[in-house]
């Protein structure tokens, strides 16, 4: 008899077992070498003749098997006449059964050729058994009945926290009855739960089914082969080992990991390490009181971004139980995990970890002197408990002592980051030696200037600031405030004028001597009051504690300064063209502190009669016309000041006076009777060429070039009629290069303005020659926008200052809005950086770089939006002419892009940009590939017409995908190329009808380039309007 087959089984619910029992016998084989039939045996037949199933149930007791039944079950229809060759018998019983299985047959006799007998063969028996064995007990492991010998664990990560593969080991684990067939390891990346605040695994739905990110069975046996598995990204990791025996039970333990090999701690500029015990007023930098400590907070100021936004730290829920064997089955949610068997050790297990924003432990250290830039290596201290802020201990602390803290980051992975800040100490306030001022300078800072020299000094920590305010003698009431942020100086400069100079402890040097220049204007009287009252300058001198000191001046009646209730006359009044019936002049607009409201030109004519012209207040130039030949005429210039319910006018006209050109005649008899003369001889000479054209068959093609060249006069004559004056709306006045005329300005638009606790600096995106480009976000009422801070730099002077102010203001007042205009939201003012900024933000960056990040990946709908990029920006160029601003460097670099890829046109201002620090025009860069030719030397004159070439290359640029103009050439070559007549080839993605602007917009001449208003109509033509403000280019026209 063979070894019983053994099949182990966890059911339970069952009330008939089936045993299927079969057996055959190939008698042709086993009988195949027999001799042949003896003459007296009729047949011979074998096969099988009987087949039993002894059935045994063995129950355990007392630690082992006892018999607690036994039947025998027979198949019927079997005995030695009838044997069977193939047998299929069911039983239906259960647990232990034994087979039996005999092989027999008969014989029959014959004699002499008749039955005589049948014999039957003695029976052969074959028997096998088979048991089936039942296990409802799930495994377990040898803590839970310790009987561990050495440290056995059911589940373990070698390295819970970890930048390299996940490593598990598991031993003890047992079964007493099945036995331990397999272990079953599998990763599962952990995922938050907002409503139970925790990470857990993946959720089993109606509509999805998760599945681990890695799963691998490993056999049972005395030497296990542990599999490893490494993510792909930073993450909270659950990994789960199934324990599975013979008669599949399954018990199931859980460790938890985080993997992260990229991440680090970031700082945020916005949030910044504060001493809270330092006065508000110097920005967090200067303590005037409390001597004895310094408290320190650094509240949000470091993070590691990546845990903090995928809660690497909180508490890991518990496994929500899952599987079952069917709604017949004994086990539901089988999958589950014990306490026991759950991860409650380790660096990272199922309790949250304490942190602030990610960071699990901070050092700090603080070091009394001038504060240095590298960290110390010693004297570093826990923070505990955990916390974000700390005070530090003084001893002998005088003014001008400065005491530096720094502060060590940690996170769970082992990075660090440190940072620092330093507090200085002043309890004393400034000294103000003198007030000095002189008025009515000529070389000040404004168009009407006064010079205050402010003598002060403080020799702990410097004279900072400057304020001045304006206030009405007896009454007190605020004319007008104003400050200055003062200088620093180099130690090499103060060494040299050390009697009007010194430095503070901190290394900081400081003029004793301040010269400031204030604008008359400030202290302006509206136009229907008199300036009669007196007006005190109370000068507060401020140290860089803030702490303060005042002095005060008297200025006297305001009526003694220039500009104040003084109305001027246009000046500078010159002819520019005169014909026999008109004149055109310009002048230069009178400086005033006065709104204008506008011009009033009174013309005499000989016979003593006058004729009165209104202007705009702005305008600069003015046609007269319908005047006389040859014929004297004067007139009177006033400017109109007020608004309008109050006017008033220039006390003292600018006068001029001129004569027109005389009447031009027409031709004279002899001079008409020479041309008819002339005409009939040309009109003999062609008749001539036409009749030798005809007889040598060249009359067509010359007919051609004739009609060509007609149809070229007929389109000149079209062209025509839009002059120069007509196109070039946008020409450069004093006002566009004067960046004081802007930077002189208050900002007075309360709706531009918006307050600094509604802007929040996120990132730091560029950083030019005086501002930073900071990604920012607006709050607005309830709502969020994502927008652009431009701030000065941390070296701010009062030129850059002014500078951000005249973009201000230039943008404020002369700029507004328009869709493909860079837009301006607001201005800022910030008591430490200065003005700010508020600007649309473009997510999809410089026109440029998109050009050349899409030459791999064109589409059909990509160069469309090609075609209205190009409208795009001649209608944002089209508003700027139409404000009279010229913008002198238009190119790709400075369009950008919004989130849907509509142009934002960018780069323009109120002053070339000249080279830092020149002003001479004839030091500027200027880009020779895209400004016109009348522009290559200087662009100081540029013009509406001029910013029309430039729109031309920055087509080709489009259509070319960022290509730089001009390939093969270098600068340098460009201009005598152009002279020549050389423009650039049409690009591949270019069609013909956009070739042809662009090539209007080369022409050599600028008086033969149209403007921007009537490119505009052209491309308008060339789209159709969808729903919406969408324009969709008809290439089916072309």
């Amino acid at each position: 008899m063979t070894t019983p087959d053994i099949t182990w089984t966890n059911q339970g619910k069952f009330n008939k077992l089936e045993f299927h029992l079969k057996a055959s016998l190939d008698d042709t084989y086993v009988f195949s070498r027999n001799p042949s039939l003896p003459s007296y045996i009729i047949t011979v037949k074998f096969g099988i003749v009987s087949a039993t199933a002894t059935v045994i149930h063995t129950k355990l007791r007392n630690g082992g098997h006892y018999e607690a039944k036994r039947s025998i079950l027979e198949c019927p229809n079997l005995s030695s006449t009838t044997p069977k060759t193939d047998l299929s018998c069911d039983l239906k019983n259960q647990y232990k059964i034994h087979f039996s299985v005999s092989t027999g047959g008969y014989r029959q006799l014959k004699n002499d050729w008749s039955f005589y007998d049948q014999n039957n063969y003695n029976a052969i028996k074959t028997e096998n058994s088979m048991e089936l064995h039942f296990d409802y007990d799930d495994p377990f492991h040898c803590t839970e009945d310790y009987s561990c010998t050495s440290r056995e664990v059911p589940f373990i990560l070698r390295h819970d926290v970890t930048k390299g593969a996940l490593n598990p080991q598991w031993s003890g684990w047992k079964d007493k009855l099945s036995g331990i067939l397999r272990y079953v390891f599998e990763v599962w990346k952990m995922e938050y739960s907002y409503d139970h605040k925790g990470l857990r695994e993946p959720l089993i739905n109606r509509t999805f089914n998760p599945v681990p990110l890695f799963i691998q069975e490993v056999n049972a046996s005395d030497s296990i082969s542990f599999p490893t598995y490494e993510p792909n990204e930073p993450g909270v990791y659950s990994a789960i080992l199934e324990v599975n025996d013979k008669a599949n039970n399954s018990k199931y333990a859980r460790q938890v990991a985080i993997y992260d090999r990229t991440s680090n701690i970031s700082t945020s500029s916005d949030r910044l390490i504060i001493v809270t015990t330092a006065s508000e007023l110097s920005n967090f930098t200067w303590q005037t009181s409390h001597l004895s400590k310094i408290d320190v907070i650094w509240s949000g100021h470091f993070v590691n971004e990546v845990h903090e936004k995928g809660y690497f730290l909180e508490k890991i829920l518990d496994y929500v139980p899952r599987l079952d064997d069917g709604s017949e089955g004994r086990r539901h949610d089988y999958k589950k995990i014990l306490p026991g068997f759950d991860d409650n050790k380790g660096e990272r297990n199922k309790a949250a970890i304490p942190n602030i924003k990610s960071i699990i432990r901070f050092e700090t250290v603080g070091i009394p002197g001038i504060p240095m830039s590298v960290a110390p290596k010693t004297g570093w201290e826990d923070v505990t408990p955990l916390n974000d802020n700390k005070s530090f201990p003084l001893t002998d602390i005088r003014d001008g002592d400065s005491y530096q803290l720094w502060i060590r980051a940690h996170d769970i992975m082992g990075n660090s980051k440190v940072d620092s800040t330093a507090v200085h100490f002043d309890r004393s306030k400034p000294t103000v030696h003198s007030v000095k001022i002189k008025y009515n300078i000529d070389d000040g800072e404004y168009p009407f200037s006064s010079r205050v020299r402010v003598s002060a000094r403080d020799d702990h920590s410097g004279v900072r600031k400057v304020s001045f305010r304006f206030v009405v003698n007896g009454t007190l009431n605020e004319k007008a405030k104003k400050d200055f942020l003062i200088e620093t100086k180099s130690k090499e400069i103060c060494d040299r004028i050390p009697s009007d100079c010194y430095c503070v402890k901190m290394g900081e040097c400081f003029l004793i001597k301040t010269v400031l220049d204030i604008n008359n204007c400030w202290l302006k009287v509206p136009i229907h009051q008199v300036a009669n009252f007196v007006l005190l300058l109370e000068v507060t001198v401020y140290n860089s504690a803030m702490l303060s000191s005042k002095s005060y001046v008297t200025i006297g009646t305001v009526k003694h300064l220039q500009g104040i209730q003084q109305y001027y006359s246009p000046s500078n009044i010159t002819v520019v063209s005169r014909t026999s019936s008109s004149v055109s002049i310009k002048w230069i607009q009178a400086k005033t502190c006065y709104e204008r409201a506008g011009i009033v030109i009174i013309l005499y004519t000989p016979d003593n009669k006058t004729k009165e012209f209104p202007v705009d207040k702005d305008a600069t130039t003015f046609d007269l016309s319908g005047l006389s030949s040859l014929t004297s005429y004067r007139f009177l210039m006033y400017t109109k000041y007020g608004n309008d319910t109050i006017v008033v006018t220039s006390a003292s006209p600018a006068k001029f006076s001129f004569v027109t050109r005389k009447k031009e005649t027409g031709f004279p008899t002899s001079g008409i009777a020479g041309i008819a003369g002339g005409f009939t001889v040309l009109l003999i000479f062609v008749i001539i060429v036409l009749v030798f054209l005809g007889r040598t068959g060249r009359l067509q093609p010359a007919k051609q070039r004739v009609t060509a060249g007609i149809r070229t006069v007929r389109n000149t004559i079209r062209v025509r009629p839009t002059t120069n004056s007509f196109n070039n709306r946008a020409i450069v006045s004093k006002e566009d290069d004067d960046i004081y005329f802007y930077g002189g300005m208050e900002i007075k638009e309360n709706n531009m303005k918006i307050s600094r606790k509604d802007i929040s600096l996120e990132s730091e995106l560029a950083r030019g020659r005086f501002a930073v480009i900071f990604l920012a976000k607006y709050y607005n009422k309830s709502e969020c926008h994502e927008v652009v801070a431009k701030t000065l730099k941390d070296d701010q002077n009062a030129k850059a200052i002014m500078k951000m102010k005249a973009k201000i203001n230039f943008y404020t007042k002369k700029v507004g809005r328009q869709k493909n205009v860079l837009e301006f939201i607001g201005s800022v003012e910030d008591e430490v950086r200065g003005p700010m900024m508020i600007l649309e933000y473009c997510s999809k960056g410089v026109l440029k770089q998109f050009l050349e990040a899409i030459k791999s990946n064109m589409s059909i709908d990509i160069e469309e939006k090609l075609f209205r990029m190009v409208f795009g920006i001649c209608q944002g160029m089209d508003f700027l002419a139409s404000k009279q601003v010229v913008h002198r460097r238009l190119a790709a670099r400075n369009i950008l892009l919004n989130s849907i890829l509509e142009p934002k046109i960018t780069g323009f201002g109120p002053d070339p940009s000249y080279d830092e620090g020149e002003d001479n025009p004839g030091n500027e860069r200027i880009p020779i590939k895209w400004v016109a030719p009348e522009c290559m030397k200087s662009t100081q004159y540029a013009n509406e017409l001029s910013d029309v070439w430039s729109f031309g290359i920055v087509m080709w640029e489009i259509f070319s995908l960022g290509e730089t103009p001009y390939p093969g050439l270098q600068s340098r070559e460009v201009p005598g190329k152009l002279k020549k007549g050389y423009k650039m080839t049409k690009p591949e993605l270019c069609d013909d009808a956009f070739y042809a602007v662009m090539l209007k917009c080369w022409h050599y001449d600028p008086k033969k380039r149209s403007g921007f208003e009537q490119l505009k109509e052209q491309m308008n033509n060339m789209f159709t309007e969808a729903p919406g403000d969408d324009y969709y280019y008809r290439t089916n026209d072309l």
